[in-house]
């Protein structure tokens, strides 16, 4: 049978960011952090929340597998470390899922802190009862069956975003994001000066009563215009 060189694969021992890294960008939304890198790492507008308020950050632990098999994401359960984000890589086929309330249950058990798909799930009030924040493209009621082939813990792309093990995936209602884990600190500091640069113009404004046009240099960039 002819397969991809990655099929098969299944890989236990992969780096993770630091700790307190992670922590950093729990304090940031996604859009926040996608400007913090021009946009790029932010995953496709329809992967979304399953359930509003749903919130995730942690290292990601991929899989990718064929549009609607099981095999593999049954296999991560045993692979993924606490504190972990599930991302797989589903081919963006929307109209059979990979993964159901069961196997959502188990990865919960494990510590699994959130689920990515570019694809589809399925069970999704049983997903939310569980409470693990799951976010995808689409919710059906299809499922093939778990035959392979698939890869755990090798480079995938969700969203149209390149995801490698390890690299901090961070989603919230308005979508998810993908910070590459070797720039992670700098992503970091730069969104942690983004947030202080709002937090002193939000000060200004309402505090001490400035205009949005004093605050925001508006008025050269609007007498272009005149």
């Amino acid at each position: 049978m002819e397969k991809h060189y990655l099929h098969g694969k299944i890989i236990t021992d992969v780096a993770r960011p630091d700790k307190k890294i992670v922590e950093g960008f729990r304090k940031h939304d996604v859009c926040k952090i996608g400007d913090s890198m021009k946009a790029y790492g932010l995953m496709d507008y329809q992967i979304k929340p399953i359930a509003k308020g749903m919130k995730v950050c942690g290292p990601a632990c991929t899989v990718l597998t064929r549009p609607g098999d099981a095999l593999y994401v049954q296999k991560v359960i045993e692979v993924l470390k606490p504190g972990d984000v599930v991302v797989i890589d589903a081919g963006d086929i929307r109209d059979v899922a990979c993964i159901g309330e069961r196997l959502s249950q188990y990865m919960k058990m494990k510590g699994c802190t959130g689920v990515v798909v570019d694809g589809a799930i399925r069970d999704s009030a049983g997903i939310i009862d569980i409470g693990l924040p799951t976010f995808s493209k689409s919710i059906c009621t299809k499922i093939f069956g778990s035959i392979g082939p698939g890869a755990i813990n090798v480079p995938i792309q969700c969203g149209g975003v390149p995801v490698k093990p390890g690299d901090i995936i961070v989603g919230d209602d308005d979508g998810v994001v993908c910070v590459p884990m070797e720039v992670a600190a700098e992503v970091l500091a730069t969104a942690d000066h983004h947030l202080a640069d709002e937090l002193y113009r939000l000060k200004q404004i309402v505090e001490e009563g400035k205009s949005v046009t004093e605050v925001f240099g508006l008025a050269d960039k609007l007498k272009k215009w005149e």
